[in-house]
């Protein structure tokens, strides 16, 4: 370990863990000034972008899953403990309080999308998507709907940014 990180812990973290849903602390007259809140104003315990999806959807139990974002981040609630392959955490009261969170997903699928888009879409589905005034997306959903699977063979991605899922054991 780098020696000047030893006390990172000590020097700049507090040691002190709140719940999410709970007030971390307010705004101080110093913050006040320079972001224009009100000195007061409640600061939040922070959380993970797309845990925090799950209440704002009203998904505050098991039986629903959201799947969200451009990691495409699966998010399930569960009251008991199951091993699961391919899940890359359980975490008890990580998304909503009395519940362990599940989290599954694969990392940067929307730049994955946008690169196929920019270097493997033949013009003629941008040309589409113009005249029809839809977006390139669009086009590729309505054709990808019309295939079965396993149709257009097998499609091979970089590995970019990290396989966050399919190879979690």
């Amino acid at each position: 370990m780098d020696p000047r990180i030893e006390n990172l812990v000590d020097e700049k973290l507090s040691r002190d863990i709140y719940p999410i849903g709970t007030k971390a602390g307010e705004i101080t007259a110093k913050d006040a000034e320079l972001t224009g809140l009100k000195p007061g104003t409640a600061v939040a315990v922070g959380n993970i972008d797309a845990h925090a999806a799950l209440p704002a959807v009203e998904i505050t139990e098991p039986g629903k899953m959201l799947i969200i974002g451009t990691s495409t981040c699966h998010l399930v609630l569960e009251t008991e403990e199951k091993m699961v392959p391919g899940i890359c955490g359980v975490v008890e009261d990580g998304i909503i309080p009395g519940y362990l969170g599940y989290e599954a997903g694969q990392s940067c699928v929307g730049d994955h999308f946008q690169w196929f888009i920019k270097n493997c879409v033949p013009e003629e589905y941008e040309k589409e998507a113009r005249d029809r005034g839809v977006s390139i997306h669009k086009v590729l959903r309505e054709r990808a709907s019309k295939l079965n699977p396993g149709e257009s063979g097998l499609v091979a991605l970089d590995w970019w940014n990290g396989n966050r899922s399919v190879l979690v054991m």
